[in-house]
């Protein structure tokens, strides 16, 4: 790749509005939204066990004594009443600030909900249990904390527990992210052909000059908002080390340092910038519009939203590996047929980069561009 072909290249997309706002945007949403967190208590775990009680309580009353007398139904009101114990013991290590007490009836909490499973709750039809995924997820980080002797948070604005939310969050998003920031990769090639007539290229330069530039414009961003997040919520809400547990699926769902899982984040939002970077060079030269290229790369996104009985067999798209979050933390492989961890979902996005490529490589070189 020639560096004065790549430094024009980079100028353009440095000189963009469009992508120092949307940088900007990045950053600004990464740390400021712990404002929003704390007003509105979002992942406030108090919170959302005395909203689950609540539930608990209200299908406990619904058993009598008839019902009572079924060995399933019997096994569920059972099942319930020990919940209700946990979530008391819950509430005792919020009211005391205790936060060993706090996670000890939390972990027996968990395993009671998920032992309630074996019946399916028969008789609580509606209770708000969450899925087994979910509750594995908390099992994992609760047995984390426990094994290495950390305090556990018990909500989502202090530094570490912050920065686990925000990823989780932007994690959804940073598709969009990308896509806007690569939307217009092939525009000024078909717009203005001769705008860089005087520096000599090929493709393949063209391609590799666009991958850099997007990575950068994505990855710098990421990582002064991952920065900022921290340090932003411990200043406001207090600091807590970077070993606190996140969520991870490999082979199995599991808990890992967090300063690992941001390594791991990041290395996953590479692979998502090259094969968005490719789906717009091809998006680009079929369509000759920004505005379509947007639009079809929205619909590949929004398969994934498709009902789980029918996503579980379109493993092999791409659209399922778009949420980070999502293949990181194990809720993808739910729903998949076949176990699907980062790994796979990294495979899977580089196989179809390739193809974006060649298809876009044929249409470009049937126009008479040569290689």
């Amino acid at each position: 790749m020639k560096a004065q072909y790549f430094q024009a290249n980079f100028r353009i997309a440095r000189k963009s509005k469009k992508n120092m706002v949307l940088a900007v945007l990045l950053i600004l949403c990464m740390i400021f939204s712990v404002l929003v967190v704390e007003e509105q208590k979002i992942n406030d775990g108090y919170r959302q066990w005395r909203d689950y009680n609540e539930s608990v309580h209200v299908n406990a009353d619904y058993f009598s004594s008839n019902l009572l007398r079924k060995k399933d139904y019997k096994q569920t009101f059972n099942n319930l009443n020990k919940q209700a114990e946990y979530l008391a013991g819950v509430q005792n290590g919020e009211m005391f600030d205790s936060a060993q007490d706090y996670l000890q009836n939390s972990k027996k909490l968990v395993q009671t909900m998920l032992a309630g499973y074996q019946n399916n709750y028969r008789g609580a039809s509606t209770l708000n249990v969450p899925p087994k995924y979910q509750l594995w997820q908390k099992l994992v980080v609760y047995d984390y904390l426990y094994q290495n002797h950390l305090a556990i948070v018990m909500n989502s604005k202090e530094s570490s527990t912050y920065l686990i939310y925000v990823l989780s969050l932007i994690g959804m998003f940073l598709f969009f992210y990308i896509l806007f920031i690569a939307s217009d990769s092939w525009m000024i090639n078909l717009l203005h052909p001769t705008l860089l007539k005087n520096i000599p290229y090929q493709i393949r330069d063209e391609v590799k000059s666009k991958f850099i530039i997007n990575l950068v414009l994505t990855l710098i961003p990421l990582v002064i908002g991952m920065l900022g997040s921290y340090l932003f919520a411990g200043f406001k809400n207090g600091f807590n080390s970077l070993n606190y547990p996140a969520v991870l699926y490999f082979t199995r769902i599991s808990a890992v340092p967090l300063w690992f899982y941001c390594l791991l984040y990041l290395a996953y939002a590479v692979v998502l910038v090259i094969f968005v970077t490719s789906l717009a060079f091809l998006l680009n030269q079929l369509t000759h519009s920004v505005y379509l290229t947007i639009f079809i790369a929205t619909l590949v996104y929004s398969i994934s939203f498709l009902p789980g009985s029918i996503v579980k067999y379109l493993f092999f798209l791409p659209s399922v590996y778009l949420n980070i979050s999502n293949v990181l933390d194990g809720t993808v492989s739910s729903q998949a047929i076949v176990p699907t961890n980062l790994i796979t979902g990294m495979l899977f996005l580089l196989v179809w980069t390739v193809v974006l490529i060649m298809w876009f490589r044929h249409l470009v070189n049937q126009g008479g561009v040569k290689k």
